[in-house]
């Protein structure tokens, strides 16, 4: 998919400048969706995106965090619910509550990078990413499932995790039938995608990002 990034900035860098999103919830209008599943009460225009600094970016800013472009590209309400140096196993223990707060459509859960730099087994981290996925689905929440971004520079090796995260995280999808979001397919070997720490988006990779999770959100 490295053939198609550029692409998309070529498209789309004119929102790099700041796109607005809802960072502590707020009312959709309740209307949309179209999706054809059943999502009880929740509201289809609102997404969250849970995961940890790639997702939150006010940690590590390199332009306008990812949430808030798909704001502006989907035309929903993006609740931004990342935080810093999260793990899987955290995100897992506060989905249930963000569930409950937001109700959304649909959210996307993105974690993984962390635990690859600290070393985590991946059967670790995909019991912590099955929890979220199925407490999103006993929510009546669309779970999109994402891959984990490559990695440069000093703590490249890691990167055999994170492609032993990825392949489990395509697994799971299958086996749970959910959406994968695939980041890192989307990223390729394209250096410029990632900052100079080798690990967090840069400005141009938050706008691949953007894009990649539009494209798979429910119509």
């Amino acid at each position: 998919m490295i053939r198609t990034w550029m692409k998309r900035l070529a498209i789309g860098m004119w929102m790099a400048a700041g796109v607005g999103c809802l960072d502590s919830g707020g009312g959709g209008d309740g209307g949309g969706g179209g999706s054809g599943q059943d999502i009880g009460d929740n509201d289809p225009n609102r997404v969250v995106a849970i995961g940890d600094s790639i997702t939150e970016g006010i940690c590590r800013p390199d332009g306008t965090p990812y949430p808030a472009r798909l704001a502006g590209l989907s035309g929903k309400n993006v609740i931004n619910q990342g935080r810093c140096d999260e793990r899987t196993s955290s995100g897992a223990g506060r989905i249930g509550g963000v569930l409950n707060q937001y109700k959304p459509g649909t959210i996307v859960i993105l974690y993984g990078t962390n635990d690859a730099l600290d070393g985590r087994s991946t059967d670790a981290v995909i019991n912590s990413l099955r929890s979220m996925c199925n407490a999103a689905i006993a929510n009546k929440t669309i779970p999109l499932l994402g891959t984990c971004l490559p990695i440069y520079g000093g703590r490249s090796a890691a990167n055999s995790r994170v492609q032993a995260y990825n392949d489990a995280i395509r697994s799971l999808a299958r086996e749970l039938g959910i959406r994968v979001v695939d980041f890192n397919k989307e990223f390729g070997n394209e250096r410029s995608l990632i900052q100079p720490d080798g690990v967090h988006p840069s400005n141009a990779g938050l706008q691949v990002m953007a894009f990649a999770v539009n494209d798979r959100l429910p119509k």
